[in-house]
């Protein structure tokens, strides 16, 4: 049976640097994650085995397996399967994610972003939303939020 897939975004999800501050530098190299953050998303990876696709636009700087090795040095309980493809006539992350669904034909699923082009998605696509705020990320109303979402699909 195949996993439901996890979209999952960093800014404003995992990294809650505010835009006029520059990010904290981890022991790795890379921006620090927020560590409650962390702790929800291995909270929700304890509850909803999935595979994670990352969506954040930093996946056009660095290769799967580097990214791989910062969730582990981070403590994320599970790898990134993949990246969501780059579209180019994709002006937004809300098309992005809506061509990925529609290409990919997935209905288990469960997004976790901020991006506010996403207040627009679809609505069979919106109700398996967790947006959340840049400073606040993925904090644990956030993550019962997810909780309430996996338990209803």
């Amino acid at each position: 049976m195949k996993k439901p897939t996890l979209i999952l975004d960093l800014d404003g999800v995992l990294i809650t640097t505010p835009m006029w501050k520059a990010d904290e530098i981890d022991g790795d190299g890379y921006s620090k994650f927020n560590e409650s953050c962390v702790i929800n998303l291995n909270k929700l990876l304890s509850v909803f085995e999935c595979d994670i696709i990352l969506s954040s636009t930093r996946r056009t700087v660095k290769k799967l397996d580097e990214f791989n090795e910062i969730f582990k040095y981070r403590k994320i309980n599970c790898p990134i399967k993949s990246f969501l493809p780059i579209y180019e006539h994709c002006k937004d992350r809300k098309e992005e994610i809506e061509q990925f669904i529609n290409e990919s034909g997935i209905v288990d699923f469960l997004i976790i972003d901020d991006d506010k082009s996403l207040n627009s998605l679809n609505p069979s696509i919106q109700n398996k939303l967790v947006r959340t705020e840049l400073i606040k990320g993925f904090n644990e109303e956030k993550l019962n939020e997810a909780i309430r979402i996996i338990k209803r699909s």
